[in-house]
Formats: structure tokens, C-alpha cells, sequence
């Protein structure tokens, strides 16, 4: 499917319904119409199928063995025991291929045929979970800095990590119309995107927060990267950094890794702010016509890092110079894995 098809899809999409609700009430297929797989990705979910079948069921002259994969949007991955009890349950009921835990911290379900996506859905949301967001061309979950019981600092900026992906969901009310059956209003289909626009964003965007020295959720790798400065043992705000991504296409120079470079200095009360500066600035200049240069990694390069601050400065002066903190985390010390990818030029 080509990045044009992929823009006209989201603009036509009445704010991500499109025509999921018939295509998921269609007997004759386990697949949903085209442009309904691009769509469902916006609330946490993937058509797939069965790799091993293709060939065997082809030649039987069926369609593949369609299935899908459910994500969850749980920031930091945290979840208390007993939404991990639910969840198991629920992949016992309704995953033929189980629960998997993800590298972002969120958790798959594998193996749902199209029938049992809707009852699976409302059994997350039942758990008090939801997958909104978790797929798709918009802020996908937020990483943070594993077990916000460590300590109270730890805590304080999962906490900021939580109300982000929060302040970042998309306005529509699709997904709670069609999987949960709220009662579609007037207006439905027109709601106003503030963050996203009509066309939501030109790629996937990922964000991390990480507290020094340890850098667990590879900061460096992300789009954008909260890096917690503590200054006599408060949490005085973070360092900002942008422009991460490991992805890249084997032999395509186009395509490449990139660590993200810090930008500035913000305080904990800024964080939202200079955050919808980030992804409105990538919504507005982001490549929507090369899918594959359309990450945020590409458009700092295409405009520059100095242009990319400034646009993204959510007011004057909201950016200060980045902090030095005692240990600290830079790009030097960016993960093992982010490195050796860069000097491998993968």
C-alpha cells in the first residue's frame, strides 16, 4: 500500500471509523476490507496471518488463515497483579498464540480471529486497560524508566510519563464507539484533532523518559526523550532530546539509524507542552509522501536540528540549556544495542 493511499485512507477515515463496524460484521471473511487494516492499526490492532498455511491454503483455493494482534497502552508497562491475572484470562479465552510482553512495555495478544475481537477489546477495557493508540501513524505507549517503586523519583516521573500519553491520545471517539459501544453523537466523524489534525501523523512517534544512570528505555532510540535531571535530590525537570530511531532498510543509503541529539533543558511543568510542540511540528512538517523517510529522525535531518528547536520551542524561552547531571546519560553512553547498530551501520 503506498504512502499516498495510506494519507487518503486517515483523511477519508471520519476520524479512524472508515467502514470498520461492517467490515468486523462481515460473515463471508476473516479479513477486513483494505483500507479498514490500515485503520484498526489507530486502536491497537493488526490483521495478520498464518505464514505457515499460505501456500497449503491456496492451493485448497482458500483465503489465508487470518488472525489478529491486540496491543495494549500501558505506560512503563505497569499494571497491578491483578490486571495481570485478567489479562492471562483473557488470552486463555481469545489468543490462540498467547500474551507476549513487548520491548515499548506493552502486551500482545496473538492468534484473535475477527469474531472474538470485540469481545476481547472490551474484556482489556473491562481490566481497565485500553490498545487505543497503541499501533499507528500517533504516539504509540510511552517507555519509562522500569519500576516506579524504586523510589519516590521514580514514581514522580512515571507519573509524568502516565499523564502524557494520556494528554497525547487522539480526540475521536471511534475507538469507544466501535469497540464499546458508546452511542455515536452529532458531530461523530468531524471531531476536532488539536494534536493530530485529519491526518493524524506522517509515521509512528515514540517517547521515553529515563532517570541516570541507567538508560533502560535506550532514550537515545527514541523520537523524543525525557531525561530526568535530579539537582539535591529533587527531580528538577529534563533534559530534552529528539530525533532517535534504530529503524533502517538493508541497502537503502535513504534510510539509516540516528541518535537522538538534546536540544535543551525543561522543567517537569513544561513537559506537555514542549511535547505537542514536538509531534505538532512533525504533524506539520514530517515527509507524508516517502513512508519510509517519514519518521522524525528524517525531518530534522532534511531541516536541520537548529530549525527543528526552534519550531519546537512551545514558547519563548521554554527551552533552557540542557543541564549536566552526576552520572549522567549522553549519547556517549546511549545502549549497547543503539551503538552497535550505528557503528554497523544497521
Amino acid at each position: 500500500m503506498s504512502a499516498h493511499s495510506v494519507e487518503d485512507i486517515k483523511q477519508a477515515s471520519s476520524r479512524l471509523r472508515g467502514t470498520l463496524l461492517q467490515s468486523l460484521a462481515n460473515p463471508v471473511t476473516g479479513a477486513l476490507a483494505e483500507d479498514d487494516q490500515v485503520l484498526i492499526k489507530y486502536h491497537g490492532s493488526y490483521q495478520q496471518d498464518d505464514r505457515d498455511l499460505r501456500d497449503e491454503r491456496r492451493l485448497a483455493k482458500l483465503e489465508p488463515d487470518y488472525s489478529f494482534m491486540i496491543r495494549t497502552r500501558t505506560p512503563g508497562g505497569v499494571i497491578t497483579p491483578e490486571q495481570w491475572l485478567k489479562l492471562d484470562a483473557i488470552a486463555t479465552t481469545y489468543a490462540e498464540r498467547g500474551l507476549r510482553i513487548t520491548t515499548r512495555q506493552a502486551f500482545q495478544f496473538h492468534g484473535v480471529i475477527k469474531g472474538k475481537l470485540k469481545p476481547t477489546m472490551q474484556a482489556i477495557n473491562a481490566a481497565l486497560i485500553d490498545t487505543l493508540a497503541a499501533c499507528g501513524d500517533v504516539n504509540r505507549n510511552v517507555a519509562v524508566a522500569a519500576n516506579p517503586l524504586q523510589s519516590d523519583l521514580h514514581a514522580a516521573v512515571y507519573a509524568q510519563a502516565a499523564a502524557l500519553s494520556e494528554h497525547l491520545l487522539p480526540n475521536t471517539r471511534a475507538y469507544y464507539e466501535i469497540w464499546l459501544d458508546e452511542e455515536r453523537v452529532a458531530g461523530a466523524g468531524e471531531e476536532e484533532e488539536p494534536i493530530y489534525g485529519q491526518a493524524y501523523l506522517p509515521r509512528k512517534f515514540k517517547i521515553g523518559f529515563a532517570i541516570p544512570p541507567v538508560n533502560d528505555v535506550d532514550v537515545f532510540a527514541q523520537d523524543l526523550g525525557f531525561i530526568a535531571i535530579v539537582e539535591d535530590g529533587v527531580l528538577a525537570g529534563y533534559n530534552v532530546s529528539v530525533g532517535g530511531g534504530m529503524g533502517a532498510t538493508h541497502g537503502d543509503p535513504e534510510t539509516y539509524p540516528r541518535l537522538a541529539d538534546v536540544i535543551g533543558f525543561v522543567t517537569p511543568d513544561q513537559v506537555t507542552a514542549i511535547a505537542t510542540a514536538v509531534v505538532t511540528a512533525q504533524r506539520d512538517h514530517g515527509n507524508r509522501t516517502v513512508r519510509k523517510r517519514a519518521r522524525l529522525k528524517y525531518t530534522i535531518d532534511d531541516h536541520g536540528i537548529a530549525w527543528f528547536t526552534y519550531k519546537s520551542n512551545a514558547a519563548p524561552g521554554s527551552l533552557s540549556p540542557r543541564r549536566g547531571a552526576s552520572p549522567s546519560i549522553t549519547a556517549a553512553t546511549a545502549s549497547a544495542g543503539s551503538r552497535a547498530k550505528t557503528a554497523a551501520g544497521i
